[in-house]
């Protein structure tokens, strides 16, 4: 059961955050590849898919009915061996930093922090962030952000507190490969997807700014979702193939509902904003339910709600961001609007932000 933290909680006081996004931007590699549900099918099932389902009863259409997924991109197959040339994290997180920076009209050198956010970090002790920040020509603080599907709020938060202690601008870089922890042998294949996003947030005029934010974590489920191998990898894990991503319920999801409720309600409380203020609302998209639950339990409705789950599937932290540069693509977030994110996800952590545009 989720507990209010009584240090953060719905009581506390919040007060605007003098930062904007000033750019957003996605990131998919020509290395890599869109792929249908049909193509996974045969990954899955076989080259002769559509009489392997039949024979076990699969109907192949279920999966874009219940997962709200229809396409995704992938870096690397699922279940085939990594290898060094493969694309990674950092090069998702780079093909979407590279055009962020160039629609905040911002230049590597006026960058006064970098935070990468990803669960499949290609590298074991260094920070993707400082190979980031390498990469992208900038001499600045350079730091990871991991807290589940929810890095990304987490992030937003921390750079909006570095902007509001003299920082002019932070890039905030997600990128996962999910399809290398994807398991081809069940149906977890179908809902993963790979990306890299980015969001440049500055400082702000008068008027815009970040009303509101709220952040938790009950550890107590940490080890519920995820890739449970230890690292090093241990021969004994890696028989039992415990280096892809489970994901069982067994009372989290539960928890997480309460987590996509408690987050809205949070948020207007901090900032004595109501639902019908809110012109757009970017929730995380983890699956068509949780997507359907977050619009229904924020009281907004889902012409309101920004929903790319289809074209993309779920790409862990990089996804709110992904939904985030369609609305802004779109113009469904225009000057002086308000604005929500949320997340909720493995940590099990949770949170969200109000803005004004």
């Amino acid at each position: 059961m989720v507990e209010r933290n009584t240090r953060t909680g719905p009581g506390a006081a919040c007060h605007r955050l003098p930062v904007r996004v000033s750019g957003c931007a996605v990131g998919f590699p020509a290395a890599g590849r869109w792929l249908e549900n049909d193509e996974v099918h045969a990954l899955r099932f076989g080259r002769d898919w559509p009489s392997e389902m039949a024979r076990q009863g699969a109907d192949p259409a279920y999966y874009e009915a219940k997962l709200g997924v229809r396409r995704r991109y992938w870096a690397h197959t699922p279940g085939q061996p990594n290898t060094a040339g493969s694309l990674t994290a950092l090069d998702l997180m780079e093909a979407a930093a590279v055009p962020a920076m160039e629609r905040a009209g911002v230049a590597p050198g006026e960058l006064d922090a970098v935070i990468a956010v990803t669960i499949t970090s290609p590298y074991y002790t260094t920070a993707v962030s400082a190979h980031l920040a390498h990469r992208l020509g900038v001499q600045a603080p350079a730091f990871d952000m991991r807290s589940g599907c929810a890095s990304g709020i987490f992030a937003m938060v921390v750079a909006a507190q570095l902007v509001q202690g003299g920082a002019r601008h932070v890039l905030i870089a997600a990128g996962d490969t999910n399809s290398k922890i994807l398991d081809p042998g069940n149906n977890t294949v179908y809902a993963g997807g790979d990306a890299g996003a980015a969001v440049v947030l500055s400082r702000a005029e008068a008027g815009a700014g970040m009303l509101a934010h709220y952040l938790d974590t009950d550890g107590s489920w940490a080890g519920h979702t995820g890739v449970p191998g230890l690292l090093p990898p241990t021969r004994a894990e890696v028989e039992q193939q415990r280096y892809t991503m489970q994901w069982r319920d067994d009372g989290k999801e539960a928890v997480l509902d309460q987590a996509w409720a408690l987050v809205p309600e949070t948020l207007y409380q901090r900032s004595g904003i109501q639902a019908g203020d809110i012109g757009c609302y970017v929730p995380h998209q983890a699956a068509k339910r949780q997507l359907d639950l977050a619009a229904k339990v924020a009281g907004i409705p889902t012409e309101r709600t920004v929903n790319v789950l289809a074209e993309y599937a779920n790409c862990g932290p990089a996804t709110l961001f992904l939904a985030l540069e369609r609305a802004l693509a779109e113009g469904r977030i225009k000057p002086g609007d308000r604005y929500m994110l949320a997340a909720a996800g493995g940590g099990l952590s949770w949170g969200g932000i109000i803005l004004q545009h």
